[in-house]
């Protein structure tokens, strides 16, 4: 019985070089895993935070609005208080720097036309 010591040489080389990228894309998708993980848990925090800080801010914007009512000099003073609350101001923008996120994106992917 003859080996064919360069079938053998080089099934070994293929096999070696596919597990060293496999085990590469292995760590990649484990990385990736790991910063969704802690993406999702930041983004519960704030949204925490939203949800406890947004109506306090409505508040002292209330209460500083009277109490620049009740100041002499009230002219000099422009404040208004907005007319939607902090959390739906704050629901507004993030759906604005969405789609403008989305239509820069399609914006990118689309094929340049050459004229």
């Amino acid at each position: 019985m003859k080996l064919d010591w360069n079938k053998i040489v080089s099934n070994a080389v293929t096999v070696l070089v596919a597990t060293v990228f496999l085990g590469a894309a292995m760590k990649i998708w484990n990385g990736v895993e790991a910063i969704d993980s802690r993406i999702d848990a930041n983004l519960v925090d704030i949204k925490a935070t939203q949800s406890v800080l947004a109506p306090k801010v409505d508040m002292i914007e209330k209460r500083l609005a009277d109490i620049l009512t009740r100041l002499e000099d009230v002219d000099d003073i422009d404040f208004e208080v907005p007319s939607k609350g902090s959390l739906e101001l704050i629901d507004e923008e993030f759906n604005n720097n969405r789609q403008q996120m989305m239509e820069q994106r399609q914006q990118r992917d689309m094929p340049a036309t050459r004229p």
